[in-house]
């Protein structure tokens, strides 16, 4: 997905320039319900496996935990002792540990920042010294058992301050310079108390919720800056359905990378993977009254998806200051009795009966992309047997998705999608021929179909623009094309478009392969004759190719019918395709040999012949081959201007473009005096197709197209003179265009 990557060229070199290194990026969780899971019975499974969750995090890349401490919370959990038993287990495991004081004995958030009850009535001074004093036992006692921390938070999300009312910033009656002095005072106490206990270890984290929102992000972090608070990082929420858009966080992330020169995480993100749930008496917090980011759905490969993008967008950061994430509560299943009102917004699955719950693919997302090993795959389709007129400037895609480690986004930045989206087009390298490479990581399978359109608008005829039916390759019968990554770069064998109703293996051939000669596939278009009458497809009528005998071993005459090409039924237009292959021994025709023939009818009422055309002709290939479809009579190449006055038909005027020279733009007119089928092309000096514009059936009138100076793939051509066709009821009118920048 493109859509939020709008980063300029200087932007781009200090990415490459600052880039995180991919072992330092923060990969980090905060499951601090875990050990109130844990104690009322639920489980974590990977691969059907149960085991300890900080395994499986660790195995899937994790490599920081976050855990919130409550001053004296009701049932014990998130207090200091709970959380001093599992830091030791967190640094056992070889994680890196981040301590979310929030300075509350339940919730402190942007809504509420409530005082422990110890502290309710203490002088502002006491107060500054409970935290001061608090803070530091905190960090000596993790230091005792080795579990000292390696980024502190002096409060958790703290847009509005923090310890109200005293820590307050706004409401009714407050002063707020006066509130923010009082605010950072009580900041300063904590941070105070960080550096007294480790100066030169522990980070300090500023958190607030604002990762869409910058002027309340600069504001924010200016005010800091005002009061002289020293902290290390900034610390941003960004949960997409009440912190905007993945364009909104990249922008803010930038801008407060150049204005601060801070080091920032995202410390709070998460995202769903569903929009149902346990009846376990608790509502979730995200359900279908909440908006889903476009192009991400409720699925594991959306929450998949999610993750992988927004880390795209944390690393790509101006300067590497973005540091990396936190997942909220990715483990916060549902157990009796407390629940879970964040059961679809996890990393695994519905709890069973056994309260045990498995991981989902989204957890890969957490994988770091560097170790991976990564193949490139190149994928070659061949449209032969497409039935509809597709040119080579059409358009020929993969849709689809990839199950495994990686995202819709591969690890080379291609997105792969089941629409319009997928950015996995391929490139006409030949006739039929067109072909993509992209990048997989090693292990994970790709699971497509092809897809076809004169634009991306405008798909071929049938299916909307998808194939029929095609059986995997692996024998299981499913309906799709399928490739599994191994460990080296793979060319796949060329598959070849169905456009029947009948399923094909994935990779069926027309062309049957023949050890001793070289097979080669004709496709002519008779829906020209069709429309003049000149040809029935339902009086059976022989189509054939002809050819030179000597040049082709014998294989073709100009006499006799040696190819009869079979009508192919589900071809658009009242099926005009007619197709055949043929085979040229090896040993009697060298490659490269020129070959010519014709497409000839039998029994027809103008001699059989294509009129009006010189010989056609190809090159004897190495190996089996398709030859581009072409229309019967029609095989001009514009290079040049032909004689308006022999072709163009009275009831058609193309009008000369205006501008001409022209730069950027050109306006092209054309008339029509009844309805007739429009097609307008422009050529270069050396013949090649460079520009399309498929006007389609057009009533009587006058029309206009402009065009840009640009090609089929929207790329901007160089100076110089072009050529334009407008081709109706098979006749065609050309004119002369001058391009001067």
């Amino acid at each position: 997905m493109k859509f939020f990557l709008k980063l300029s060229f200087v932007f781009f070199i200090s990415v490459i320039l600052f880039a995180q290194n991919e072992n330092e990026f923060i990969r980090g969780v905060d499951i601090s319900f875990t050990p109130q899971i844990e104690d009322l019975g639920g489980k974590f499974k990977l691969n059907g496996e149960t085991r300890d969750l900080l395994d499986i995090l660790k195995e899937k890349g994790v490599n920081y935990v976050r855990l919130r401490l409550w001053h004296t919370p009701s049932d014990g959990y998130c207090g200091l002792e709970k959380t001093l038993e599992f830091a030791k287990r967190i640094k056992a495991a070889g994680f890196k540990f981040l301590l979310d004081f929030h300075y509350s004995d339940w919730w402190a958030d942007p809504g509420k920042q409530n005082k422990p009850a110890a502290w309710q009535n203490l002088s502002f001074e006491s107060l500054k010294d409970s935290v001061y004093e608090y803070t530091k036992f905190v960090l000596n006692s993790l230091k005792n058992q080795n579990a000292l921390p390696d980024m502190v938070q002096i409060g958790n999300e703290i847009t509005g301050g923090m310890l109200w009312p005293d820590g307050k910033l706004y409401g009714d009656g407050l002063n707020e310079a006066a509130q923010w002095i009082k605010f950072t005072d009580l900041l300063k106490e904590g941070i105070r108390a960080v550096k007294d206990v480790d100066s030169s270890h522990i980070k300090i984290m500023i958190h607030i919720d604002k990762g869409g929102n910058n002027s309340a992000s600069v504001y924010f972090y200016n005010q800091l800056n005002k009061h002289n608070v020293e902290y290390d990082v900034i610390g941003l929420s960004f949960y997409p359905w009440w912190h905007g858009s993945l364009e909104q966080l990249e922008y803010n992330l930038n801008d407060l990378a150049a204005r601060f020169k801070k080091e920032i995480i995202v410390a709070e993100t998460a995202y769903p993977w569903t929009l149902q749930y346990q009846n376990d008496g608790h509502g979730n917090i995200f359900g279908p009254d909440k908006s889903l980011l476009k192009g991400f759905p409720a699925t594991p490969r959306g929450q998949k998806d999610f993750l992988i993008f927004l880390k795209k967008i944390i690393k790509e950061t101006r300067n590497g200051k973005a540091t990396g994430f936190f997942y909220w509560e990715p483990a916060y299943i549902s157990v009796p009795p407390i629940g879970s009102s964040w059961e679809n917004l996890t990393v695994f699955g519905f709890t069973n009966s056994n309260l045990e719950a498995e991981a989902l693919e989204s957890i890969n997302a957490f994988l770091p992309e560097e170790d991976l090993p990564v193949v490139n795959v190149t994928v070659t389709v061949n449209t032969s047997t497409l039935a509809d007129t597709l040119k080579t400037n059409g358009i020929v895609q993969l849709r689809g998705e990839v199950k495994g480690k990686s995202s819709s986004l591969l690890p080379d930045g291609k997105r792969i999608s089941w629409d319009s989206q997928s950015e996995l087009i391929l490139k006409n390298i030949d006739g039929d021929y067109w072909r993509t490479t992209f990048q997989m990581y090693e292990d994970d399978t790709l699971e497509f179909k092809i897809w076809t359109g004169h634009t991306l608008a405008k798909p071929t005829r049938l299916r909307a623009g998808f194939e029929g039916l095609v059986s995997a390759y692996d024998g299981s019968g499913r309906n799709i094309r399928l490739f599994i990554a191994g460990g080296n770069d793979t060319v796949l064998p060329v598959q070849y478009f169905n456009s029947t109703p009948e399923w094909t293996d994935q990779y069926y051939n027309p062309v049957e392969h023949i050890e001793d000669s070289v097979g080669v596939m004709f496709r002519v278009n008779l829906a020209g004759l069709v429309k003049n009458n000149l040809f029935d497809p339902n009086k059976n009528q022989t189509v054939a190719v002809r050819g030179d005998s000597v040049q082709s071993g014998g294989v073709l005459s100009w006499n006799v019918n040696k190819l009869e090409l079979e009508r192919e039924i589900y071809s658009a237009d009242e099926a005009p395709f007619y197709s055949g292959v043929i085979y040229f021994p090896k040993d009697k025709i060298e490659k490269g040999r020129k070959i010519n023939y014709k497409f000839y009818v039998d029994g027809s009422s103008f001699g059989g012949w294509e009129s009006g055309v010189d010989d056609r002709f190809f090159y004897f290939p190495e190996n089996d081959t398709t030859l581009h479809w072409k229309f019967f009579n029609d095989n001009k190449t514009i290079t040049g201007l032909n004689n308006e006055n022999n072709e163009i038909p009275k009831d058609i005027v193309l009008y000369q473009n205006y501008p001409n020279p022209f730069n950027p733009s050109t306006t092209i007119e054309y008339s029509l005096s009844r309805g007739v089928d429009v097609n307008i092309d422009i050529y270069n000096v050396y013949g090649e197709l460079i520009k399309s514009f498929e006007e389609n059936s057009k009533p009587p009138g006058r029309y206009s197209v402009v065009w840009y100076g640009d090609d089929n793939y929207g790329n901007r051509v160089s100076s110089g003179v072009y050529f334009l066709k407008l081709t109706a009821d098979n006749k065609t009118i050309t004119k002369k265009l001058t391009l001067l920048k």
